[in-house]
């Protein structure tokens, strides 16, 4: 009897010491966390911020804003294309969304959680959407027989203080599927897939 108190008593010690160093790793994952979402987040493989370039209503946004992330999926191949967007926006700390819609030239404040926002900023971090290069500067061999046309482009415009870049891919989904080896094109569609999810949640 005494014997099985000590063993149920050991066991019972080893769950404490195993459920104190999980709580230890999930603090000091939090504490990670947070000490990284408060470094500045810098632009690579970027270029100086020209107005022309960007869509006039971004412009005050980034104005406003420390970071400004907007995400559209064009239709052709059109530079001058009109499309509607999703913007993703953090001043300091606080982050927003908006939805542009081209026809009404309308920007509206979406209503998302502080948790969705949180995560599709965190995704686009995690995706390295600062960091990645444009499609068409990377290379990646996949056979002219899979070539397609008149499909869809992924676009993101990521702006700060003086300084702009274009995420440009097409139909990554479609290319990843046939054309393996860019990582690049699953990191853009997962930082589309969460777009989806917290409009669609």
């Amino acid at each position: 009897m005494i014997g099985i108190k000590k063993n149920v008593a050991s066991t019972f010690f080893i769950l404490r010491i195993s459920n104190v160093k999980i709580l230890l790793y999930i603090l000091l994952l939090f504490f990670s966390r947070s000490v990284i979402a408060q470094e500045p987040v810098l632009i690579k493989n970027g270029e100086r911020f020209v107005p022309e370039l960007v869509e006039r209503f971004l412009h005050s946004l980034n104005n406003q804003n420390d970071y400004v992330i907007s995400f559209r999926v064009k239709f052709t191949d059109r530079t001058d294309e009109k499309s509607d967007y999703f913007v993703l926006t953090r001043k300091g700390m606080k982050l927003s969304a908006y939805n542009y819609v081209e026809k009404s030239r309308k920007l509206d404040s979406l209503k998302l959680s502080d948790e969705s926002l949180q995560l599709v900023w965190d995704t686009f971090i995690d995706n390295d959407l600062y960091s990645m290069k444009n499609e068409t500067d990377v290379s990646v061999f996949c056979s002219g027989k899979y070539r397609i046309y008149n499909s869809i482009t992924y676009e993101f415009v990521l702006l700060t203080k003086g300084e702009m870049k274009k995420l440009s891919y097409y139909d990554p989904e479609y290319y990843d599927n046939l054309c393996y080896g860019m990582a690049e094109r699953q990191k853009i569609i997962n930082s589309v897939a969460v777009i989806t999810h917290v409009l669609t949640q």
